[in-house]
């Protein structure tokens, strides 16, 4: 999972805090700020990206129109996330892209699946895996939990596996340009995929980084590598 910085609320004209009188007013700001990017399982949507309020809007109206309770989420994951975090305390039970260092988390493998990172000690294992099952991303064709026919982010992480060494190899052989790949990847989306399979590469690294928007730099070290989040 892509680690973020949102930043602070956005500004109007005058220099004050934003006052979005609908929630999804935030959706340009939080683009510009993210990109087209699920803040959960990654995927690019070009369409039907959503406002994806951290606390349940259901249980936390005041919190409806909140800069410090948005991310964006696709379809799926909004809806599976649905409305199990409904106070500060139910949040802490998770790790969250936009405080926490969440690539260092989970561990990206062939076949699209999603692992719990080993070198986690056993209180962030558990936590780890609270924040897979959020929003389903431990969902496979080879789980007990299964998607439905609906829920194809299994498939296209699997895809996009499948292309990232694809073109990982051509970045080997030069038959492919960084700029290429850095264009291809950002089109693709799956940040952490590309992250992982280009391991090896330090300035790839650096590129992915600072290609996909909103990406936050403090999380990795000059050779692209993850370390821990300060005060996350």
């Amino acid at each position: 999972m892509r680690p973020i910085e949102r930043g602070d609320v956005p500004t109007d004209k005058s220099g004050q805090p934003k006052q979005y009188q609908q929630y999804e007013q935030a959706k340009p700001d939080l683009v510009s700020r993210l990109g087209k990017y699920c803040s959960y399982c990654e995927r690019r949507i070009s369409t039907h990206l959503a406002v994806e309020h951290i606390q349940s809007k259901e249980y936390q109206p005041q919190l409806e129109r909140s800069w410090e309770n948005f991310l964006l989420a696709c379809t799926s994951c909004n809806s599976i996330k649905g409305t199990k975090v409904y106070d500060d305390t139910t949040q802490s039970y998770y790790y969250w892209p936009h405080l926490d260092n969440t690539f260092r988390a989970f561990v990206y493998q062939s076949g699209g699946m999603i692992s719990i990172n080993p070198a986690l000690n056993e209180a962030e294992q558990k936590k780890a895996k609270k924040t897979l099952e959020l929003a389903g991303l431990d969902r496979h064709l080879f789980a007990k939990n299964k998607p439905t026919p609906k829920d194809d982010r299994w498939f296209e992480r699997r895809e996009t596996w499948k292309i990232a060494k694809e073109v990982h190899t051509d970045l080997q052989n030069g038959a492919i340009t960084a700029r290429t790949l850095i264009n291809l990847a950002k089109a693709q989306g799956f940040c952490s995929i590309w992250m992982t399979i280009f391991q090896d590469v330090p300035d790839i690294l650096n590129q992915l980084i600072q290609a996909f928007p909103g990406t936050c730099g403090q999380c990795f070290d000059s050779n692209g590598q993850p370390i821990p989040r300060r005060r996350g």
